[in-house]
């Protein structure tokens, strides 16, 4: 049940004049509360990467000030993709290995606790990276939607959105990987046994184990280490836990039908249609307008689902020194499992660290019933002075609607659910309601997966689902865009769907006209 969010209202933030933060939660993809660790990565990253000032309420994080850094004169001059890709992309990937391979063991307790601000700061560098890009390639794809919404009515910018899919990219590329292990697997009778009865723990012992394990760990030093969704730090990659990405391979190996390549079929059919549909609707002049302005930006996607990539890659990286602490202080008796240094502040553990025989166990344990509790809430859109939207440009509050997801009229029918179409497509099935990754073990084949948002490891799941529908996102966010690359219905940015939508009931839904009929 869904609790009213001023119920145990507990601020963190200290000074007064922050009152008026206002809250961009779907703005920077956290729909969900943190704990304390997170928060702080979060403040830091705001600071040095958006030089905004946060707080956190109940756990989510509110922020005022948000500014996007400009991109320099390089990306201009070279290119984007180019210099994304040659020089900004290495840079970030050296700065992940360097934050995991340190040697941490040398290190005392007291020593990891004072490092923890200067490796948040390095995260932040690294993030930086991934942001000062943002406006390069989202601004040309935010002209061309705003072109074709002129000559073709609402559903242009749904069309040129299509039209962006079928590229390669960063998340096709680990769904795909995925769709390889399944083949791999499948060549080995036992492994594939194991697999699709889930007996995972099996798999060293059975004829091909050991070499599907090599290979699956090739894949997860690559792709696993990722957080499952931003500001969800405090959860266990897929390179420290393998039971997701097996379920999803066992998924694969009982239905060829639902592997990424099939998917990938449907996608590349999807961008042919809205092709012709915009050949078809346009004038030859326009129409040569139209091809000069996309090819400006086809490598939306890839550039887009690089950074997401990223992004998940650099938090998951941090949790290897964060984790060494937590077993320093487990060792001390402090903690009882490395992974409750999460839910401690920065400054606790420098305190923790400096006096290790004062127990912080009860104060997780509060924590995290803290945490449960606040998940069931429900919280406002900001807090104090809405945001002065009225100071955007039109064209500037299209281009937020359209990556962040924009005000939403409600339904006037009771059983009815609006959001943004983001993906053309009808599909009827049951709504699987999934909070987190480690629940996604629930979603079976045609199933309707029902989130608060995705992220490139909840990728895997749109070969499985028939569709997708979230409470965040416009038709440019990471869910649109998956699953469009999947072939699949979407509806984003419902910003109810969660608590609205049953889990277990049937729902049809409509990606073309944005909209989600509970049927029972």
């Amino acid at each position: 049940m869904v609790q009213s969010f001023s119920e145990d209202f507990q601020v963190l933030w200290k000074d007064p004049a922050d009152a008026q933060l206002h809250w961009n939660w779907d703005k920077m993809h956290w729909p969900r509360p943190a704990p304390p660790l997170a928060v702080d990565v979060f403040r830091v990253l705001a600071a040095e990467v958006f030089s905004a000032r946060t707080a956190a309420v109940n756990g989510y994080v509110y922020m005022q000030g948000f500014t996007i850094p400009p991109p320099p004169p390089e990306v201009w001059a070279r290119g984007v993709l180019d210099v994304w890709e040659n020089e900004y992309m290495p840079l970030i990937r050296s700065a992940c290995e360097s934050c995991r391979t340190a040697d941490y063991d040398s290190m005392s307790a007291i020593q990891l606790a004072d490092s923890l601000q200067d490796l948040m700061t390095q995260a932040s560098d690294a993030m930086r990276y991934t942001m000062i890009v943002a406006m390069a390639f989202g601004f040309p794809t935010n002209q061309l939607a705003d072109f074709c919404e002129a000559e073709l009515g609402p559903e242009g910018a749904q069309l040129v959105a299509t039209m962006l899919q079928g590229f390669d990219n960063a998340s096709a590329e680990a769904g795909g990987g995925l769709g390889k292990l399944a083949q791999v697997a499948a060549g080995w009778p036992e492994v594939a046994a194991a697999l699709r009865e889930a007996r995972y723990q099996q798999l060293e012992s059975v004829a091909g184990g050991p070499e599907f394990l090599r290979t699956l760990r090739s894949y997860l030093d690559e792709y696993g280490w990722r957080v499952e969704t931003w500001g969800r730090i405090h959860v266990p990659t897929w390179a420290e836990d393998s039971s997701v990405p097996l379920m999803l391979i066992g998924h694969y190996l009982n239905d060829a039908s639902v592997s990424p390549a099939s998917a990938m079929e449907r996608s590349v059919a999807m961008q042919k249609d809205a092709a012709r549909e915009l050949e078809s609707r346009l004038s030859d002049e326009k129409l040569a307008q139209f091809r000069e302005m996309f090819a400006k930006c086809h490598n939306h996607v890839r550039i887009s689902e690089g950074r997401a990539f990223w992004q998940l890659t650099i938090d998951g990286s941090l949790r290897v020194p964060f984790l060494a602490l937590g077993a320093k202080l487990v060792e001390a008796s402090t903690l009882a499992e490395a992974n409750d240094v999460f839910f401690l502040s920065a400054e606790e553990l420098k305190e923790a660290a400096r006096s290790p025989a004062i127990s912080k166990q009860a104060l997780v344990t509060a924590r995290k019933a803290d945490l449960e509790r606040w998940e069931r809430l429900a919280p406002p859109a900001f807090v104090g002075a809405p945001p002065p939207t009225s100071q955007m440009s039109p064209e500037i509050q299209r281009a937020v609607a359209r990556f962040w997801g924009g005000e939403i009229t409600p339904s006037t029918e009771e059983n009815v659910i609006k959001g943004n179409a983001a993906s053309k497509g009808r599909a009827h099935g049951v709504a699987r309601v999934v909070m987190d990754l480690g629940d996604a073990v629930r979603l079976r084949k045609g199933e309707i997966l029902v989130c608060p948002s995705t992220a490139p490891p909840w990728t895997p799941l749109f070969a499985i689902a028939a569709a997708i529908v979230t409470d965040t996102g416009g038709i440019l966010s990471h869910s649109a865009i998956c699953a469009r690359e999947y072939g699949i219905p979407c509806v984003v940015g419902t910003q109810v769907g969660t608590r609205q939508i049953p889990d277990g009931a049937m729902i049809t839904v409509d990606g073309g006209e944005g909209t989600v009929r509970i049927e029972g």
